[in-house]
């Protein structure tokens, strides 16, 4: 069993290269997903956020308002921490319950912010997929019903190109066509096979 990582910026076609690896037949897991299951009503998690940011995060049925939880989180760096250290060992240890019940021979963990997360720690190596600015503002607006503006905005917010490719061992530059990047998928799981 090989336990990679697998992040990217927003546009960078990160979700497009996982879903080829499970396609290949690679276990993915998905962070995104497990960050919004482990903060669902009830959950451990969620009473953890409550008492960090307070009842106000919570709707009137009891579940997360996840733009109420933003606005307060995000409003500084200290808060944003705050967050990402209560969420980020709840899905770490969802990560790791998935890697234990798991035989497959390669286990890819699909994550934008990966990197400093704690979760990377469960990795062996990890993978960065990057495309040029130009092609990123392109994806984000089609995909996310953007003004240039805005995705360009999200985008600088983000780390760049240079430091997915310093902070990974494999990079797939997807700027080409989608025989070119299945291509790149299928020289990286023969790299991680060793073959």
């Amino acid at each position: 069993m090989r336990v990679f990582g697998i992040t990217g910026g927003s546009g960078s076609g990160k979700s497009t290269v996982s879903a080829m690896l499970a396609e290949m037949g690679v276990y993915i897991i998905d962070t995104d997903k497990i960050a919004r299951q482990v903060v669902e009503k009830g959950s451990e998690c969620l009473s953890e956020l409550c008492s960090a940011f307070g009842a106000e995060i919570l709707k009137p049925d009891g579940s997360l308002d996840r733009k109420r939880l933003a606005a307060i989180a995000f409003a500084d760096k200290e808060k944003t921490a705050l967050l990402s250290r209560i969420t980020h060992k709840y899905i770490k240890a969802e990560t790791e319950r998935l890697i234990a019940n798991s035989a497959a021979e390669l286990i890819g963990i699909d994550g934008a912010v990966l990197i400093g997360s704690g979760i990377d720690l469960l990795c062996e190596t990890t993978v960065s997929v990057t495309a040029d600015l130009s092609t990123c503002v392109k994806r984000i607006t089609e995909r996310d019903n953007l003004t240039e503006e805005e995705a360009r905005t999200r985008l600088s917010a983000q780390p760049t190109v240079d430091y997915y490719i310093e902070k990974t061992e494999y990079h797939i530059f997807n700027d080409g066509d989608i025989d070119e990047l299945k291509q790149q998928v299928r020289e990286l799981i023969n790299k991680l096979k060793g073959v």
